[in-house]
């Protein structure tokens, strides 16, 4: 008897089935997608977190062998003029002894510094960037040869003008800046001039001018330089990465992060006509990529995220070191 085998015919999937299952697929990749830059961000904010730990621990190791934080001085390693900024200084205690000991300090500027290296035998110190000065959330860089920060030095509550007169938002005494914050910019070397812990021409400031609690006092804060005009990078006490930010202007404005006037409006950032980068009342802040903050490292070593929605007041009093004006965990 012969066998017969039966076929079955495999039927294909119609033009709706397939339409529905790209549909589902999309949906599904809509879902997934925030999950995973959101996942991203985290990783980035935490590997942030970690460089401001970083500085806090170079910064406390510094002041046990020096009995002060770094801040600009004239001499340095018994040669005057060098003007190099604190994250130049502390280089030795961010294990970057190597870097430091290559520098030639008989030259004015030793971030010109000619450094051998395998790929460019003609780099000068001014161009290496050290890893943990940058923030992965943040990857701008100016076309101007110098290596960048995302980190600066705090002023304090400090009285910072505009280059633009009309752009002077942030400036009432007492509110904007507080009692010891009415040197412009920073620019004194005497410590009664600066609020803050840092200052562009200094001074010298160790635990025993805190009289605030260092809990209580920011150290070192987050910047972009993509909205600033000092990009001299963290070499140079000129530059933003040294002392180049404040608590005078809120949080997180992003005014002057913009290209210009018409992008700052389309961006419906406040004070569009202020969006020029010489603008300091607005450009010397602190802010990030992060969502809804910034995260900084207080004077204890301890690196708390703060809310740009943190109450002005209270980030002015977190901003100055001897205001005399306690605050408790509630307003943070």
């Amino acid at each position: 008897m012969a066998l017969h085998r039966k076929y079955v015919g495999r039927s294909a999937f119609t033009l709706v089935e397939l339409l529905v299952v790209i549909a589902i697929i999309g949906i599904l990749v809509g879902l997934l997608l925030p999950a995973v830059q959101a996942a991203r961000e985290a990783a980035r904010r935490m590997s942030c977190s970690n460089n401001l730990k970083q500085y806090g621990l170079a910064l406390h190791n510094y002041h046990d062998a020096n009995k002060t934080f770094p801040s600009l001085v004239n001499t340095w390693n018994g040669v005057t003029d060098k003007h190099l900024g604190w994250q130049a200084q502390i280089l030795p205690q961010m294990e970057q002894t190597g870097l430091y000991n290559s520098l030639n300090m008989q030259l004015y500027a030793p971030w010109d510094t000619i450094i051998a290296a395998p790929n460019d035998p003609n780099r000068r110190a001014r161009q290496i960037q050290v890893p943990y000065a940058r923030c992965p959330s943040d990857a701008w860089d100016p076309a101007n040869g110098w290596a960048q920060s995302n980190y600066c030095g705090n002023l304090g509550s400090q009285r910072v003008p505009s280059a633009d007169g009309n752009c002077n938002t942030w400036m009432t005494p007492g509110v904007n800046y507080d009692q010891l914050g009415w040197a412009d910019h920073g620019n004194h070397n005497a410590i009664n001039g600066l609020s803050g812990m840092m200052g562009r021409l200094g001074p010298k400031i160790g635990f025993n001018a805190v009289k605030d609690g260092t809990s209580q006092v920011l150290h070192v804060g987050e910047v972009l330089p993509e909205c600033h005009d000092h990009l001299e990078g963290w070499w140079s006490f000129n530059g933003m990465g040294n002392a180049h930010a404040g608590t005078q202007v809120p949080l997180n404005t992003m005014t002057t992060c913009a290209a210009d006037t018409a992008d700052a409006t389309a961006k419906g950032y406040p004070n569009p006509q202020c969006a020029a980068k010489s603008n300091w009342n607005y450009s010397w802040g602190f802010r990030s990529n992060h969502t809804g903050g910034a995260q900084f490292l207080f004077v204890d070593g301890s690196v708390r995220f703060l809310s740009q929605n943190t109450n002005y007041n209270t980030y002015q009093m977190l901003g100055g070191r001897a205001d005399a004006r306690p605050i408790s965990d509630g307003d943070l």
